[in-house]
């Protein structure tokens, strides 16, 4: 593949964050690295400042049924190795991919490899450390430790995987580690790699998804977590029935 790294991005009138996302990804030391962003239609102003990016990434809009269908879309068009996904909100730390890449390329049983990540507010001043951890299939039925943006793995193993739900709006990211869990427990040679450098920031802001819409979004884990575990603990339940009211995002307001 002439690509060792692709990078795809899906995003919806994220005008507000876009460049700051593209910029991180386009400032990144690494040699071999393809980007497309994936737009679903914006009515926003994205298009226009995607036009300025012309020469030094590779961009489609036009509606879509997802973030979900965003991003296979534009994997299927993209030609790297290593994949990763990048929302129009998040950013990349310096010199994530150089890491990422070197990672990969000295170990061939690498499958996914993730690192630490920071949650920052909307106007990227740091929160907290977002809690990840060592992988364990189980563990993924009571926290996603894995933060999505800090996240890669071969193209081998998505397509292995099917690539992300469809149907899915909130919990896509989840469901797809926990895909890739069940395919190295078949496949014990392939390596799932934690590694201690901060690599992505995720911005948490009052109209992000999964916090705007809190009770669907749980509602989705919940859903995902009893289909492949058969049992849904009582965080998730616990975190629904707080959000049921609308006044609590479970992060701002708790």
């Amino acid at each position: 593949m002439n690509a060792c790294v692709s990078i795809v991005t899906p995003s919806l009138n994220q005008a507000r964050f876009l460049e700051l996302a593209v910029e991180s990804v386009l400032q990144q030391e690494c040699d071999l690295l393809e980007y497309w962003v994936v737009d679903g239609g914006s009515e926003d102003g994205s298009v226009d400042l995607l036009r300025q990016y012309d020469s030094r990434l590779r961009w489609v809009s036009e509606p879509d049924s997802g973030q979900g269908d965003a991003i296979n879309k534009g994997v299927q068009r993209s030609r790297g190795e290593i994949i990763g996904w990048l929302n129009a909100d998040d950013v990349y730390c310096p010199g994530a991919l150089n890491e990422v890449a070197g990672q990969f390329r000295s170990n061939p049983d690498l499958m996914l490899l993730y690192g630490k990540a920071h949650h920052v507010d909307e106007n990227g001043n740091f929160l907290e450390v977002y809690p990840t951890r060592d992988f364990e299939l189980a563990a993924l039925a009571y926290h996603c430790f894995i933060c999505q943006p800090a996240c890669f793995f071969r193209r081998s193993l998505l397509e292995a995987a099917g690539g992300l739900d469809t149907g899915l709006q909130y919990a896509m990211d989840l469901d797809l580690w926990i895909r890739f869990g069940k395919l190295q427990q078949k496949n014990p040679q392939w390596k799932f790699k934690h590694i201690p450098q901060v690599l992505a920031s995720s911005r948490m802001h009052s109209s992000n998804k999964t916090l705007s819409r809190r009770r669907q979004s749980l509602e989705e884990i919940m859903t995902v977590v009893r289909k492949h575990f058969g049992v849904v603990p009582f965080n998730w339940v616990y975190g629904a029935e707080e959000s049921a009211s609308g006044s609590y995002d479970g992060f701002f307001t708790r």
